[in-house]
């Protein structure tokens, strides 16, 4: 075989086989999320309502799934919404606080009680997050640190205490019920359609 046919061969297969690599790595990523993106979760146990018009959230998982704003009955591009049962059983769609410094980490306090909540360092009497009314959130960035943290209601004190190891490119939520506080880890799910 000529020489130049054999180099010619051996072009065509690295081709094919760049391309067939290509196509299997492209197979292991989600796609992006729409340039326009609204990020929404549901973090109850049972199955989803139809939530600003998207229909597939789907069982809980705590995950945000990214969804194009124009296929939503009014989510906005680059808002994060938290989808829950507040206190007295009804669906309620929390906006939750911007996100500004990414070499930070951000903890949201959302308020599924029936009274004010904050997030304290109780050791110190320190206040993180600030009083946050009932169906909505509240949040601060900070800088990576361990920390003790507890969230604190009006009506019945401490709903729950947290041992924080944060590190960057984390976000925590940290959600208050009527008698009890969770943490929940940020985490993103695939795109929806709406």
């Amino acid at each position: 075989m000529d020489r130049s046919v054999r180099v010619c061969l051996r072009a065509v297969t690295a081709i094919f086989a760049a391309s067939a690599a290509l196509a299997a790595d492209n197979e292991l990523y989600d796609a992006p999320p729409p340039d326009d993106a609204a990020f929404i979760r549901w973090i109850e146990p049972d199955h989803a309502p139809e939530v600003l018009g998207v229909r597939s959230l789907g069982e809980a998982g705590d995950v945000f799934h990214p969804v194009s704003a124009a296929k939503t009955d009014g989510a906005r591009a680059g808002v994060y919404y938290t989808v829950a049962r507040d206190a007295l059983g009804q669906v309620v769609v929390i906006e939750e606080p911007k996100r500004v410094d990414r070499s930070k980490v951000l903890l949201t306090l959302v308020n599924l009680s029936e009274s004010p909540v904050r997030l304290i360092v109780p050791d110190q009497h320190v206040e993180v997050v600030g009083s946050t009314p009932p169906n909505t959130a509240g949040g601060r960035a900070v800088n990576p640190v361990t920390a003790s943290v507890a969230v604190w209601s009006e009506r019945s004190g401490v709903l729950g205490r947290f041992e924080l190891q944060l590190r960057r490119g984390q976000n925590v939520t940290l959600v208050a019920r009527p008698e009890s506080a969770e943490l929940i880890e940020n985490q993103f799910g695939a795109n929806l359609g709406g």
